[in-house]
C-alpha cells in the first residue's frame, strides 16, 4: 500500500529564504518534496523524493527556494556531472525535530559535495538537472576555464635518486 503527501514549509522556514535573483555564480530554484509511506511486508517506512524542481523562484506555500552556488574549486565535479548520462542536482535535507519532515537546506551540482554529505549520514536527494541550468554551468565552465585535476605527482627518475651503480 502506498500513500503520497507533499510537505509544506513552515512560516519560520519561509522567513529564512535565500535571495531570488540569478547571477553568473548563483541561481535560485524552487523545490517541492514528496513524502510517501511505503508498506514492505509488515513494516511501513517513509520514502522521500523531490516531487518538483523548477529553475526559478516560486513563492507557493509548498515550495522551498534554494540557491545553487558555483565554486571555482568544484569545476572538475561540475564537468563530471554534465558529462554523465543524466546530470543531477543534489539537495541536502535536515530532518525537523518537531514533525519528522525533511527540510531542504542546500543544493549543489557537485557529486563530490553530495557524497561528502552522504558520508556524514545526511539526507541527500537528487533530481534531474533542468536543461537551462546545464547550459548555465556550461557557460560558467567556459568563462572560468576547466579545472585540471593534477592528481598525485609522479617522482622523476634520475636526479636525487640512486642510479644503482
Amino acid at each position: 500500500m502506498t500513500s503520497s503527501t507533499t510537505t509544506a514549509p513552515s512560516a519560520d522556514d519561509k522567513d529564512q529564504q535565500p535571495p531570488t535573483t540569478k547571477s553568473g555564480t548563483s541561481w535560485p530554484v524552487s523545490i517541492r518534496l514528496n513524502k510517501e509511506n511505503v508498506q514492505s511486508g509488515r513494516w511501513e517506512t517513509v520514502r522521500w523524493s523531490i516531487a518538483d524542481l523548477l529553475p526559478r523562484p516560486l513563492t507557493a506555500d509548498d515550495y522551498y527556494i534554494l540557491t545553487i552556488e558555483l565554486h571555482l574549486d568544484q569545476r572538475t565535479a561540475y564537468r563530471f556531472n554534465l558529462n554523465s548520462q543524466a546530470p543531477c542536482l543534489f539537495v541536502l535535507c535536515h530532518e525537523s525535530d518537531v514533525n519528522n519532515q525533511l527540510i531542504p537546506v542546500h543544493i549543489s551540482a557537485s557529486q563530490d559535495e553530495a557524497s561528502s554529505y552522504m558520508d556524514g549520514e545526511h539526507h541527500v536527494l537528487s533530481a534531474e538537472m533542468p536543461v537551462a541550468i546545464c547550459c548555465w554551468i556550461e557557460a560558467y565552465l567556459s568563462r572560468e576555464g576547466e579545472l585540471i585535476d593534477s592528481g598525485r605527482k609522479k617522482k622523476k627518475s634520475g636526479k636525487g635518486r640512486s642510479s644503482g651503480n
